[in-house]
């Protein structure tokens, strides 16, 4: 089984759940149902990726398996490319390839995590950057994102940050990974200098997806009666 990403050009915003449907019939090889069309710009992030990670009958005969990231053939038109990773490769392919897009003005999709990577361009003015523990960073995340993000939060995927601008955040740790009881969650946001740098302990994980999505939509007051404690 391996790691997924897909790639294609949008004129303009659209929503993951558009963008997994186009995938999907990407994947069954309806590239009319899918609604995608040529574009320059996915030849060239074709021809870039290949430069940079070359598919492995491309390899040198000498050169070990490992230098290709691809576990078989990219899925190539003039309109998408499809690119199936191994899994151990994918934290260190998976963001050149999404930032390899991003550069091409193209959307990369995420269909393990259902998320949608918008070029700089398609990205809302002060949009939140999503950084969780396991998987990629995500630009510009949607809410439906941000709540997945807070509901796949485990003993391994322990950390998430919903960050606004430098100095501007939620997190949140779970677990005996944060030093916290096996159910309970330790949420902090900041906003700006440190004497405005909260903390609170919680036991539902509902409450602290409510917490989220109280930051996302930019609310002036939480939706939880946490008690939140100043930490300096």
């Amino acid at each position: 089984m391996s790691f997924d990403l897909a790639v294609w050009f949008e004129s303009g915003r659209v929503s993951v759940a558009d963008a997994t449907r186009t995938y999907e019939r990407l994947c069954d090889g309806d590239l009319t149902g899918a609604g995608v069309v040529a574009n320059e710009a996915v030849a060239a992030f074709h021809r870039e990726l290949t430069d940079r990670f070359p598919a492995p009958s491309a390899a040198d005969d000498d050169a070990p398996a490992e230098a290709s990231p691809w576990t078989g053939g990219l899925d190539v038109s003039a309109a998408h490319v499809i690119m199936p990773m191994s899994w151990s490769r994918a934290d260190g392919t998976a963001p050149e390839v999404v930032d390899l897009a991003g550069r091409h003005g193209l959307v990369c999709l995420d269909p393990q995590a259902q998320v949608l990577h918008r070029p700089p361009a398609q990205r809302g003015a002060g949009g939140l950057s999503l950084r969780p523990c396991v998987g990629l960073k995500v630009e510009d995340a949607d809410p439906d994102v941000i709540d997945r993000a807070v509901r796949r939060l485990s003993a391994e995927n322990w950390f998430l940050i919903l960050e606004r601008r430098s100095g501007h955040f939620l997190q949140v740790g779970h677990g005996p990974n944060a030093g916290l009881a096996t159910d309970d969650f330790a949420v902090e946001h900041r906003e700006g200098s440190m004497e405005r740098h909260y903390r609170c302990v919680l036991s539902r994980r509902e409450e602290v997806i409510a917490l989220f999505a109280d930051y996302a939509a930019g609310a002036n007051t939480w939706s939880v009666d946490a008690q939140w404690a100043g930490l300096f």
